[in-house]
């Protein structure tokens, strides 16, 4: 008995081992391929100064200004309104995720991503997914 379940439990690994192999192999064949000036241009389009007030449950809302730096750092201010001492500033590193997420490293080691969208950058997880996406534009940085 104890000979037949190791038999079986083999031909099963050795049964997705092999599917596995021949996905990969197709699906990599039609994995589309961005050439060098459309990852050079779409980085070149996030350069800048950002915007926006996003909710806060403190107070009225959280001013944010993120500018976002050609030479891969960025420093993003936030100002909590009617709060006279609610005013930080962050600075650090960023990466690109993917072409439409790009992932914020500040001095701390703390990570924030954000959506790249039309020239505005949405708070995001790091798959570009945002939690509610019917208050999306609650959480958008436009860009200035």
């Amino acid at each position: 008995m104890k000979t037949i379940k190791i038999i079986a439990l083999v031909a099963l690994v050795t049964f997705f081992a092999n599917c596995n192999n021949e996905i990969t192999n197709e699906d990599h064949n039609n994995i589309p391929t961005i050439t060098e000036n459309e990852q050079s241009s779409s980085i070149t389009n996030i350069y800048g100064t950002y915007e926006g007030i996003i909710p806060s449950a403190n107070t009225t809302g959280i001013a944010m200004r993120l500018i976002i730096n050609s030479d891969d750092t960025f420093v993003l201010t936030r100002k909590y309104q009617g709060n006279k001492q609610g005013s930080f500033k962050d600075q650090g590193s960023y990466t690109f995720i993917n072409e439409n997420v790009i992932e914020l490293i500040n001095k701390k080691g703390i990570r924030t991503y954000y959506r790249v969208e039309n020239g505005s950058v949405i708070l995001s997880d790091p798959e570009g997914n945002i939690a509610d996406a019917d208050y999306a534009s609650q959480y958008q940085l436009k860009k200035v």
